[in-house]
């Protein structure tokens, strides 16, 4: 029996008698009223609106399925803009009544994260007290579901229908019919095959790695995720484009060059048309400036369909490298691999020149990609309302000056920028000069405060021409940049103080969540400098016990310009006495000008008068200038201004003497030239006791400090460690006469732990006493707390409490930001006590995947992680009491292993993992089929070691000698032992621990061989 429709509006009639009732899927379910009426209602409205007109009965039975397969609702999965459910009206809604014409979809908003890869986090630690409040929206990692990316999904499915031309490849496929038929008939499965064609269509996504790539990466992310899920494709592959040394494009797996193995592109170009490829790109890059990108696109867009994805807005198109015209695209299956392109009436825009060819320029809305999916999954000739550049096989590149090269004056890239840009960029640009200019915190700003502006805008103000790139600073992920010279100071002109603060005390939220109490929060204070909440101006003492911490600059420097900007500090008489008041100044608010000025005003003193004073306080400008993140940034720059300062810094004056010994002590972490501290050690003992508390203080800290420093890279470490225990003593007990803050005497705790430490005679009980100590005084310093922690595990770890040390090491391992190099090597050292200390490689495998999963592609730390995870691997294999271990251990251990081998920056590094690995390579099935290869490990091993005599050698010799005898060559065997016994023995005399195990089986083979 046909069941009518029913009308628009009305609720649907239930299914029949025979259609399956659905179970109460929730406290509502299975009741009937004006709320379920309404729903059903829109529900048939927007299908009908989307010209998909359903009977009762498919309705009903969507609804049935709808209820069944419903998956619970996960924070992840949901859309970015859903809104908890409410309770309908009994009225009419007005979302049911279909609109009259669907609206082009809006770009997608700016992600909850800059990029979706979190091997380096931008964020504040995932712990469970970090619950994000309403009033400040931080940008979340992203998750595995992104916004909108359903709708992109079904706009791409017409894809399915691709056709490539070329023939199917011949193969079977399940034949479900047949199948549940026989299986019913025989009482058990039997899968039934029919002969079917496969069309292997592929598609590759290419990302144009140029300085605006990470703006992007949401949009690649999507096209990959819904390419992926799609079902159309056999492959879906992702990579990025480069400019190579000579000008030419080369492919990577990743969008730093540096970290990533480069290609000649033209190695993944399809001749087959089998492949599609999308270019994600806005077309301002070096490789679309020089040409090379066109040229790359003329070449590939003859044989398979290739299309760019145009993120910027197409008026914008125009000023890019590759400019689009407005017309046709036509798709004519069977004629040719490309597509045809009918450009609509010139209108004085000049002809495409001669031998050029078109390539599809489109926008990354769902609209176009849908439409783009259509012209090429439908049949039969197909057509479209697009755009498409010209592009040619010699294409020229583009003159030197670029859209804003004229632009030189602030005055004139302001104009320029303004003249081309969108309203919502220039107030973009606006509230960006109160901070600092890396991705974060610009989608930040985006998120907070203008919420209609999205990564188009980002992008205009990128390529607008009022920024300039600095150079990238290690710990800082993304590029930075910074406003051309005098543009900060116009768009400040145009930014009210209000909105500065709120801009800022945005920032300052950013800044604790991000870094929590461990760094100062400038963005703060300026926030109290701007309403006149301040006690003073120079709200920080000097603190004597070390120089500035430089990652905070990136979050200073910025507010103090601000502050600086609407509260201009009016200078004091004299010039000496100004220069104090800077340095007072830059160490509360870590503004780069201020020391500039004092140098300047220091210089002019120092020329005039040239008394001590002014030494003086040019050798103190000149040491915290070189402690900046900009001179730390050129070591060279950095040594320079640390030997003037120590040349400035004579006399015999205490607080001369402590200011000399922190430059002495600079130097020599910079060069590690230890006579640097012998210099600092002897030049605070000259100094005369009696001087003022605080100076003493210091300078008892000073020596202290240096003298452990000595003792950690001497020999004879005992004499230097026993002196640095005495002097940080004497220190301890004026810091309480001086009523220090307790910060400041945990430091000190710390030091004389280390010291303690480096004794021959150990007190774990006082180690601790003082461990804990440290730790209560540390108060909400996250550094002390992570720093006494992790001296506790250790001091547990010297006593073999390897359950002790353990617990100590994940109390540390929580404290340490999430992503940061401290938590890898937290998990390093705590991964490597339980592999060779506490000989437990299967507690120690997961700890050191931790590790590596997270540490920074280019850290040395990387490679040593490769070497201990491969060697827990492979002691897990062979501690199997059962002797059947999990080979794919073995496996994975010798792939670390020979990474660690060919990659690890230091040679005895390098030499053990060889070792290492060629005991491997015999634990492998067949090991006969591998003699050789661990041959060859062995003497790579021998040719690494630089020392003799060396432990690494020894091992690698008896090793070797133990292979010959397996492969019947007794001579070669008996001359490795005998070289290994030397080295045994060279060993022992020079006082060396060695394994007497290991000893006595080398004199034993060379004994039993010589007979």
């Amino acid at each position: 029996m046909t069941i009518p429709d029913p009308p628009p509006g009305a609720t649907p009639r239930p299914p029949p008698d025979g259609t399956p009732d659905a179970p109460p899927a929730g406290p509502d379910a299975g009741h009937s009223g004006p709320a379920a009426a309404a729903g059903l209602a829109e529900l048939v409205g927007r299908l009908r609106a989307a010209g998909r007109d359903v009977s009762a009965r498919e309705l009903a039975e969507a609804v049935w399925l709808a209820r069944l397969t419903a998956p619970e609702a996960r924070t992840g999965d949901r859309p970015e803009h859903h809104e908890p459910p409410t309770t309908r009206h009994s009225g009419p809604d007005s979302a049911v009544r279909p609109p009259a014409e669907e609206p082009e979809p809006r770009p997608e908003p700016p992600p909850r994260s800059s990029e979706h890869t979190a091997p380096l986090s931008l964020y504040a630690p995932s712990g469970a007290d970090a619950v994000p409040t309403r009033s400040f929206p931080i940008r979340a990692p992203a998750t595995g579901a992104l916004s909108g990316l359903l709708g992109l999904q079904r706009a791409l499915r017409p894809l399915r229908g691709y056709r490539p031309p070329v023939p199917p490849v011949l193969g079977e496929e399940l034949d479900e019919e047949a199948t549940a038929e026989r299986s019913a008939a025989d009482g058990f499965l039997r899968p039934v095959r029919r002969p079917a064609a496969h069309r292997e269509a592929e598609i590759q996504l290419l990302m144009d790695a140029s300085p605006t790539t990470s703006v992007w990466q949401l949009t690649l992310e999507r096209l990959r995720q819904a390419c992926e899920r799609l079902g159309a494709f056999r492959d879906v592959q992702v990579h990025y484009l480069h400019q190579g040394p000579d000008g030419s494009a080369m492919a990577g797996t990743g969008p730093d060059p540096n970290h990533t193995r480069l290609r000649p592109a033209d190695q993944h170009r399809d001749i087959t048309g089998r492949r599609l490829t999308l270019v994600i790109s806005d077309c301002v890059g070096p490789l679309w400036q020089s040409g090379g990108a066109q040229r790359l696109l003329y070449r590939w867009a003859e044989a398979s369909q290739i299309a760019v994805v145009q993120p910027l807005p197409p008026r914008l198109w125009d000023r890019t490298a590759l400019p689009a015209d407005p017309g046709m695209l036509v798709h004519e299956p069977g004629v040719g691999r490309g597509m045809r392109f009918v450009a609509d009436e010139r209108h004085g825009r000049e002809a495409p020149p001669v031998g050029a060819r078109p390539v599809p320029v489109l926008l990354p809305t769902d609209r176009v990609l849908g439409g783009w999916a259509q012209l090429l999954g439908g049949t039969g000739t197909r057509t479209m309302r697009g755009a498409a550049g010209w592009v040619l096989p010699q294409h020229p590149a583009q003159p030197a000056s670029g859209p804003y090269g004229g632009a030189r004056t602030p005055q004139a890239r302001l104009r320029d920028f303004r003249s081309g840009t969108s309203p919502g960029a220039l107030e973009l640009a606006v509230h960006l000069a109160a901070v600092p200019l890396y991705l974060p915190v610009m989608q930040l700003v985006q998120e907070a405060l203008l919420p209609d502006t999205g990564p188009m805008q980002l992008a205009e103000v990128l390529l607008g021409g009022l920024l300039e790139r600095l150079p990238d600073t290690a710990g800082v992920p993304g590029p930075r940049y910074d406003f051309a010279p005098g543009v900060r100071e116009l768009l400040l002109e145009m930014l009210d103080r209000g909105a500065a603060e709120l801009v800022l005390k945005y920032l300052s939220e950013y800044v604790a969540r991000r870094f929590g109490k461990g760094m100062r929060n400038f963005p703060a204070l300026a926030v109290a400098r701007l309403q006149g909440l301040e006690a003073g101006e120079a709200s920080v003492p000097e603190d004597p016990d070390g120089g500035p911490q430089a990652d905070e600059e990136l979050f200073a420097q910025v507010p103090a310009r601000v502050v600086r900007w609407y509260k201009p500090v009016r200078p004091v008489p004299g010039r000496l006495d100004e220069v104090e008041r800077l340095l007072g100044l830059w160490r509360d608010r870590r503004d780069r000008q201020m020391l500039f000025d004092a140098q300047a005003l220091a210089e002019a003193a120092l020329a005039a008068d040239g008394d001590e004073r002014a030494r003086h306080l040019l050798g103190r400008v000149l040491f915290a200038r070189a402690n900046s993140a900009e001179a730390r940034r050129d070591p060279e720059e950095a040594h320079g201004l640390l030997v003037r300062a120590e040349r400035l810094l004579v006399g015999e004056e205490p607080a001369t003497a402590v200011a000399r010994a922190d430059v002495r002590h600079e130097l020599w972490r910079q060069d590690g030239d230890t006579r640097w501290l012998r210099a600092a050690v002897d030049g605070l003992a000259e100094v005369p006791d009696g001087g003022d508390l605080a100076t003493e203080t210091a300078r008892r800290l000073r020596m202290g400090r240096a003298l452990l420093d000595l003792a950690r890279n001497e020999t004879d470490r005992d004499e230097p460690a026993t002196a640095s225990v005495r002097e940080l003593r004497s220190a301890l007990a004026l810091l309480d006469e001086l009523a220090a803050p307790p910060p400041r005497r945990a430091g000190a705790l710390l030091d004389l732990v280390s010291a303690l430490r480096l004794t021959r005679e150990q007190d774990t009980a006082e180690l601790l006493a003082l461990t804990d100590a440290a730790e209560s005084a540390a108060e909400d310093s996250a550094p002390l707390l992570l720093r006494a922690r992790r001296e506790r595990a250790r001091i547990h770890r010297e006593a073999h409490d390897w359950e002790a040390a353990a617990t100590a090491y994940r109390q540390a391992e929580r404290a340490a930001p999430r992503d940061s190099d401290i938590r890898c090597e937290l998990l390093a050292e705590w991964g490597e006590m339980l592999l060779a200390e506490a000989r437990r490689p299967d507690r120690a495998e997961g700890i050191l995947r931790e590790a590596l999963t997270n540490v920074s592609s280019g850290a040395p730390l990387r490679w040593h992680l490769h070497l201990l995870l491969g060697t827990a691997l492979l002691e897990r294999y062979r501690g199997d009491s059962a002797g059947s271990g999990f080979l794919p251990d073995v496996y994975e251990g010798c792939h670390l292993l020979e990474l660690a081998a060919r990659r690890a920056a230091e040679s005895p590094a390098r030499a053990r993992s060889w070792l290492m690995l060629a005991g491997a390579r015999l634990d492998l099935p067949d090991p006969q089929a591998h003699f050789a290869s661990a041959e060859s490990a062995y003497g790579r091993a021998l040719r690494e070691t630089t020392e003799s005599p060396s432990l690494t050698a020894a091992r690698a010799l008896h090793g070797r000698g133990e292979l010959y005898e397996r492969m019947a060559r007794p001579f070669a065997a008996r001359a490795d032992y005998r070289t290994a016994e030397g080295h045994w023995r060279r060993l022992m005399e020079q006082g060396t621990p060695v394994p007497e195990d290991e000893v006595r089986a080398t004199r034993e083979r060379a004994r039993a061989l010589g007979e």
